[in-house]
């Protein structure tokens, strides 16, 4: 596997309806993309995006040490959690194709979630990193 790019930041939250007035009006992000079915949003955060997803108790582990996530870019996210797997990491969350991409969530050697990331477009890293 090689992660290729930085495609956002995630933090967990409990609740995104009062995160996001938070991050939009507050700090003043702009907001890109809000997927209520999802549980998501996404805001430009230049040169990379930040996402909020809210955590679901059945599906979604717990924040990690830092309450962060980092989602890299890989070809190929099934191959690349079988290689995490195969070397004894943890995986948080299986394979899920959104429709959007393809994703899944594993864990560092201290347990950070990292989410390993595919957009089925092709494209990798912030969309535009100049706008």
């Amino acid at each position: 596997m090689d992660a290729k790019a930085v495609d956002f930041v995630q933090y967990n939250v409990t609740d995104l309806e009062t995160a996001i007035p938070f991050y939009r009006d507050t700090l003043g992000l702009e907001m890109e993309e809000h997927l209520e079915e999802f549980g998501w949003a996404e805001f430009a955060a230049r040169p990379t995006t930040l996402a909020l997803n809210e955590l679901d108790s059945e599906a979604d582990s717990e924040p990690g040490p830092g309450g962060a996530a980092v989602a890299l870019a890989v070809d190929d996210v099934e191959s690349a959690v079988e290689e995490i797997s195969e070397d004894g990491q943890a995986v948080f969350q299986e394979p899920i194709d959104t429709g959007v991409c393809d994703m899944a969530t594993v864990a560092d050697p201290d347990g950070n979630p990292i989410v390993l990331h595919h957009r089925q477009d092709g494209t990798a890293g912030r969309r535009d990193p100049f706008q």
